[in-house]
């Protein structure tokens, strides 16, 4: 869903400003004596807010906090630096370095939390990480009345009814996670001829992913919602040296990277399933199917990758480099079962729940990839500059293959299913194919500088080559031109424009994918700076991406892969992304009339859309044509202010941004579809179908401020006073209403990460020893 990824950006600045209050928590500057630190203190109160956008990634808290810490020593045979950040918060970060006569050590530990929602609603419990169960009794009870009620009365209304007392009764939680992550990196080739560093990475992972569950596929299909268990290591061990000599350098490195998931299912109870049953169909009742589901998350697997390389120098700016990899990613995890479904069979009468059913006990699966990198560089008269790039990568998938005679993928937790060989998929299943790709690129460019003009151009081109994708092989070639222009004074221009084009070669019904479809893309850009006052700074800032898919074909029945005897291709009615454009303008000003003052506000549009269109058949004929054209138009402006009133004394500071997002979704459907609304002008009767537009599909507003009065008390201490000021709205068509059965039959948590608004004061005492 797009908004969480614009939310993200929308953010940014609000959560700089809030969790900083004067400015980011960068790392403070070390003076010049041998001694010495910087320790701030933090005095908050706010008001609450319910929802988890805004401390999505942060903490802001309350009372006392030290946001500020900074400690150092600097000798002829010691030097340490500790930075710490946000101490003891959920946010917290520690950082620096010590170094000693002969090795030095570096390390960071910084730890993330992730707020995805607050008060989430479950009809679960989750008795155990990972595994969620529901009372027997009211499962039964569910389960009784399910099955005694033909398909026909299986209406929204009916399961409404049913499920109203357990939605009442449903548990609240929080869905969150913090990520842990800590590097330490030991030089131990401070008196060696050469270099050698020795690094270790541990990064922790648990929580929740996000709200997660999928089908339960039974006598009722339904969809709910559960938190996803997190909890995952990843570990590297790496090793790196060079040798440096006079006309460059030879480096290598090899790391070893383990992965390790100990949370790796999740067990959903079916609240219409009291135990398991044969799953039995008819056109008037339906009953049967799993009474639980499990789902299997990502396995443990482990990658080592080795490196190579060299540097040399030559004469007129000349350099030549090169580098080459290889890795070996592997994974070998043991097999759950078929289905966690008592009463499921194979096709030899094994029951599917017991892993001596399986065909294999493992994967044993193993990719190898080779990567080869070389570049030159040189300056061979005056004013001008070449530029080459050769890059081959290889990706080989060396896994053991067997042909699948059966599974449950069809139909999940519900009944066996057969699987035959077919020349596309000749292990049974497409997604069991051997994806090998490979890749070569090489690129050159030129440039040539002629007094206050610099022009540079660029030809590129690549060979793409994969096993069982549709599109086989295919090219990427474009080619790219840029000017720049450069006054000593008030004048600084760059203008752009690149040109790109991506065959694909291979055999499709209704399209490639667009990852290696036919692609044509163009991208221009104008960045503009003018000084022409003293003290006064311009800037400008155009930028703007096209890309087309063309060639995608036109719709035609299919039955079993192929087209229908006597179909015809329909005009107009080409799948996929059809066509994607991004725009975006800024603008800049700031203006330092004196050695008192730092003023600037920005400005900046940014307009993102894409089509998309789908279409179905019936016999030889089209049904549905949909077209969905969406598009975001982003505008941000804001203001910043430095004032000191009284240098080294007291000094005022204005931050304010607001940036506003229109997200429209324009869906159009063919009028003899089942989607039509005529005119789409009134409101689309509940339950009854069509089409229309989505006018919040990505609405949202972000309002900061900030206020600060700093007082240096003396040269050492610093006293600080302010207020933030953050408003956050949208309207989104995914998580818009409270209903936890929005539609039959699937049940969200609904969490809160919605709007809110946010007063802060605070105080800050700063010491510099």
């Amino acid at each position: 869903m797009k908004r969480a990824s614009r939310v993200t950006a929308l953010l940014a600045m609000g959560l700089l400003v809030a969790s900083s209050f004067a400015a980011a928590q960068q790392a403070p500057q070390v003076p010049a004596s041998s001694t010495g630190g910087v320790v701030t203190l933090d005095l908050i109160g706010r008001s609450d807010v319910g929802s988890s956008k805004f401390d999505e990634y942060r903490v802001v808290p309350e009372g006392a906090s030290v946001p500020i810490l900074n400690v150092f020593r600097t000798t002829d045979k010691f030097d340490f630096n500790l930075q710490a950040f946000s101490i003891a918060q959920g946010d917290q970060r520690y950082t620096g370095w010590a170094n000693f006569t002969g090795v030095g050590i570096a390390f960071d530990y910084n730890q993330i939390p992730h707020n995805m929602g607050n008060n989430g609603l479950v009809i679960f419990n989750e008795t155990s990480p990972g595994l969620w169960s529901m009372s027997e009794t009211e499962r039964k009870a569910i389960h009784d009345i399910v099955d005694a009620t033909p398909n026909a009365g299986r209406t929204y209304a009916f399961y409404q009814n049913l499920l109203a007392p357990t939605g009442v009764s449903a548990n609240p939680l929080d869905i969150s996670s913090l990520r842990q992550r800590g590097n330490v990196e030991v030089d131990l080739g401070q008196t060696l001829p050469f270099e050698l560093k020795a690094t270790y990475m541990r990064e922790l992972k648990s929580g929740s992913r996000g709200a997660s569950g999928g089908d339960i596929l039974g006598a009722v299909t339904s969809t709910f919602d559960v938190p996803e268990p997190l909890n995952e290591i990843v570990q590297d061990f790496g090793l790196r040296g060079a040798y440096k000599f006079a006309m460059g350098d030879v480096h290598a490195s090899l790391n070893r990277n383990v992965y390790n998931n100990r949370a790796e299912t999740l067990v959903v109870p079916n609240p219409f399933q009291a135990i398991d049953e044969p799953f039995v169909a008819t056109s008037t009742l339906t009953v049967g199917g799993p009474a639980n589901v499990r789902m299997i998350n990502t396995p443990d697997n482990e990658a080592t990758t080795g490196r190579a390389g060299f540097q040399l120098k030559f004469k007129r700016q000349t350099r030549l480099s090169g580098d080459f990899s290889l890795a070996s990613w592997t994974q070998n995890a043991s097999f759950y079962p078929y289905t966690i479904n008592s009463a499921v069979l194979t096709g030899t009468g094994q029951p599917a729940n017991a892993v001596s059913s399986l065909q294999e006990p493992s994967l044993n699966g193993k990719i190898n990839t080779t990567m080869l990198n070389f570049s030159f560089s040189s300056r061979p008269v005056r004013g001008l500059g070449i530029r080459a790039r050769y890059r081959s990568y290889d990706l080989s998938n060396k896994t053991t293959r067997w042909v699948i005679t059966g599974d449950m993928s069809g139909s999940p937790d519900r009944s066996w299913g057969a699987v035959s060989a077919t020349p596309e998929a000749p292990y049974g299943h497409a997604t069991a194919n051997p994806y090998d790709t490979t890749t070569r690129r090489f690129d050159a460019s030129a440039s040539y500088d002629y007094k206050s003009l610099t022009f540079e151009g660029l030809v590129r081109t690549a060979d793409l080559s994969r096993t069982f994708r549709e599109a086989t092989s295919g090219t990427d070639t474009g080619y790219a031109l840029s000017a720049l222009y450069r006054t000593s004074d008030w004048l600084n221009v760059r203008a752009s424009v690149d040109w790109a084009s991506r065959t694909a070669e291979g055999e499709t019904v209704y399209g490639f994918q667009a990852d290696e479809a036919d692609r044509d893309m163009t991208r221009t850009r104008l960045d503009l700076n003018l000084t022409p006052l003293a003290g006064v700074d311009v800037t400008f800032s155009y930028a703007r991406r096209d890309v087309d898919f063309p060639n995608r074909p036109d719709r035609i029945a299919v039955s079993g892969g192929v087209p229908v005897a006597g179909a015809q291709p329909i005009p107009g009615t080409p799948s996929g992304l059809l066509g994607a454009s991004y725009d975006s303008f800024t603008g800049e000003v700031s203006y330092t009339p004196n050695e008192r003052a730092d003023l600037s506000a920005y400005y900046s549009y940014e307009k993102d859309a894409s089509t998309n269109q789908w279409s179905t058949t019936t016999g030889v004929n089209l049904n549905n044509l949909l077209n969905f054209a969406g598009s975001d138009k982003t505008n941000t402006f804001g203001a910043n202010a430095v004032i000191r009133v009284v240098p080294d004394k007291w000094t005022f500071s204005l931050l304010a941004s607001h940036q506003k997002v229109d997200g429209l979704m324009d869906i159009t459907a063919r009028e003899a579809g089942a989607f039509y609304t005529p005119g789409r002008t009134t409101l689309i009767p509940l339950g009854a179908g069509g089409a229309a537009d989505i006018v919040d599909y990505d609405d949202t507003e972000l309002t900061t401020a900030l206020l600060q009065l700093d007082y240096g008390v003396t040269r050492n201490w610093v006293v600080s006073v302010g207020y933030v000021y953050e408003d956050y709205s949208f309207g989104d068509a995914f998580t818009s209403g409270t209903a936890l059965l929005p539609q039959s039959v699937l049940m969200f948590m609904k969490p809160n990460e919605g709007g809110y608004s946010m007063n802060i004061g605070f105080a800050r005492l700063s010491y510099r020893f």
